[in-house]
């Protein structure tokens, strides 16, 4: 159990929390003061007093939330002073506006990498490594089952897939922030006829294009289109769309969805899609340890998902000073 007294950075039952600044990352529930890594639902939470975040993700979250959060956007690399504590954002690579949090308090230098991903991805700038003392680490995919493929061959997957059926919608289920753009981005060269994307990834295109991201051109898929009439063509959609009552709607279709854990073959099964294309946001298995070898740091937490087995294989290869993350009272 990590000890509040002798941990800048703490886990407690609100979030990750530093004390002497008083501030808190990621909070599952309103807080005074909070910094968020990046604008996905689960990394935020309505009810915060005030809140810090990189320029593009205020941006997503003003859009995803309303204009009454009480916001400050902080540039990348420019350190801002809390309570006597020295804080800065850098590019994680996970989405668009992500951010690793770089704190120093007096001697001491502490890294949160938020949710991170190593693999080039064109719509979001690319994790930025660090040198730290303390690193808190994400450890979503910490097996080593997971093991990426090149985006190349995930977006040739796709295409081939929806290139076999002519009289066929195919639907592929992807998150509205993030992975859908990545697609869009990715599949701009495949020269599909038609790609359809429901508005709440358009909600969010519209954030990107303002910025300057290059994505495919595409078809809004609303309630006026006659969608039993659609073939050969490809939808992206929210999961929350995968029930039968919506997709009764086709004539003819097939799902798939865009997910990391569609490694795992026994998920596919369980998931009934009729493909899985495992393409994450996420760091696999090596980019996880590519990016604690890159910190040299001499005391690293993981957080998030199961991280005995990598904290166990580092341990025994490295010997490193490596544990998991684990909540004080």
């Amino acid at each position: 159990m990590i000890n509040s007294k002798q941990n800048l950075i703490t886990l407690r039952s609100h979030g990750l929390y530093c004390e002497p600044a008083n501030v808190w990352i990621d909070p599952y529930k309103p807080v005074e003061k909070a910094i968020i890594t990046h604008a996905h639902a689960d990394h935020f939470t309505l009810g915060c007093r005030e809140y810090i975040c990189s320029i593009e993700t205020g941006l997503l979250l003003r859009n995803r939330f309303g204009n009454n959060l009480n916001l400050k956007v902080i540039d990348y690399d420019k350190k801002f002073l809390i309570n006597g504590i020295y804080f800065s954002l850098h590019p994680s690579g996970h989405i668009l506006g992500s951010s690793q949090i770089r704190i120093i308090a007096g001697s001491e230098l502490w890294l949160v990498t938020g949710d991170l991903k190593r693999q080039k991805d064109k719509t979001c700038l690319s994790y930025e490594k660090l040198k730290t003392d303390f690193l808190i680490c994400e450890s979503t995919f910490g097996l080593p089952i997971f093991n990426w493929e090149s985006t190349e061959k995930i977006i040739n997957d796709i295409t081939n897939w929806v290139n076999q059926s002519e009289d066929s919608t195919s639907i592929i289920f992807c998150y509205s922030l993030g992975k859908a753009q990545r697609l869009l981005s990715e599949l701009s060269c495949q020269n599909f006829k038609n790609i359809y994307i429901h508005k709440s990834i358009n909600k969010m295109n519209k954030i990107y294009k303002k910025l300057g991201i290059e994505l495919t051109e595409v078809k809004i898929l609303d309630n006026d289109l006659p969608i039993n009439n659609i073939k050969n063509s490809l939808l992206l959609l929210p999961p929350a769309l995968n029930n039968k009552n919506f997709l009764k709607k086709f004539k003819s279709v097939k799902t798939g969805f865009a997910s990391g854990w569609m490694s795992i073959r026994a998920f596919k099964k369980r998931s009934g899609f009729d493909k899985g294309f495992p393409i994450s946001d996420h760091a696999d298995w090596n980019g996880l340890i590519k990016t604690i070898r890159d910190s040299e740091a001499t005391q690293i937490f993981l957080n998030h998902g199961d991280g005995e087995c990598l904290a166990n294989f580092l341990r025994e290869k490295e010997n490193l000073n490596i544990k998991q993350l684990n909540q004080v009272q």
